[in-house]
């Protein structure tokens, strides 16, 4: 078995990766913000929906997609830590109208009072249990939203149309910090052990997108990897915790 190689090194900060899908649906990825934040898109141009994961810098994503037409009507947040939801306020004054979805979870009023979190009104929630998954769709997009809460509550992953969205869950080569206000190391390592079920059914050379571009093991810096170097190489996918929680 392959690993299904599929990686393209280090993105300028918001220059587009641009793909087209068997199914018609495009799916854009961009690095942006000092954090090397990993943003991702799905498009269906046919009906003029575009759902974007995390959007950082919102005038830079609202500019490239007027150039081909095209505007954000959905924002998808992984989590609501401040670094992920950065674009949220602009793409609101940009974007008025634009559905706004986390999972229910991810509201934290006690927590808001810590600098890592910003509040987000969000328009719509996923409301799923733990370590299980749902399916969001609009258009002919259509992703399996997975609730995997540890690094921050009401964390989600996304994946479909070639991509596993893992957010702070995983990086390339390791996996979100367990060590900030509302993190859960036990919840961070039962949705690794459930998001490693999940890329075990998933086809080799899907793109696995982390929240942020770190080191790989060969001390490069890729935007993502392939779910197939991931289950071998990502020490948190390989980790003997794993094993030991039965």
């Amino acid at each position: 078995m392959g690993d299904g190689c599929v990686r393209v090194l280090m993105l300028r900060d918001g220059e587009f990766d641009k793909r087209v899908g068997g199914d018609g649906v495009e799916v854009w990825v961009t690095q942006m913000g000092g954090y090397m934040n990993m943003n991702t898109a799905f498009i269906d141009r046919e009906s003029g929906i575009v759902a974007i994961v995390d959007p950082f810098d919102s005038e830079r994503w609202v500019e490239e997609l007027a150039q081909e037409g095209l505007s954000p009507t959905h924002l998808l947040y992984t989590h609501t830590h401040r670094d992920h939801v950065a674009g949220y306020s602009s793409m609101m004054s940009l974007v008025p109208g634009v559905e706004v979805w986390g999972h229910d979870e991810a509201r934290v009023p006690s927590l808001l009072g810590h600098v890592v979190f910003k509040k987000v009104d969000f328009t719509e929630t996923w409301s799923n249990d733990p370590d299980t998954t749902v399916e969001w769709s609009a258009g002919s997009i259509s992703l399996g939203v997975t609730h995997s809460p540890g690094h921050a509550p009401g964390h989600v992953t996304l994946h479909g149309h070639g991509v596993y969205h893992a957010g702070d869950l995983l990086f390339t080569n390791g996996m979100g910090r367990v060590d900030l206000p509302g993190s859960d190391p036990r919840a961070q390592w039962m949705s690794i052990r459930n998001a490693k079920g999940i890329l075990m059914e998933l086809p080799r050379d899907w793109r696995l997108i982390p929240g942020h571009r770190y080191d790989w093991i060969d001390g490069t810096t890729p935007d993502w990897v392939s779910v197939g170097e991931a289950l071998q190489h990502n020490y948190a996918l390989n980790s003997p915790a794993l094993e030991r929680m039965g």
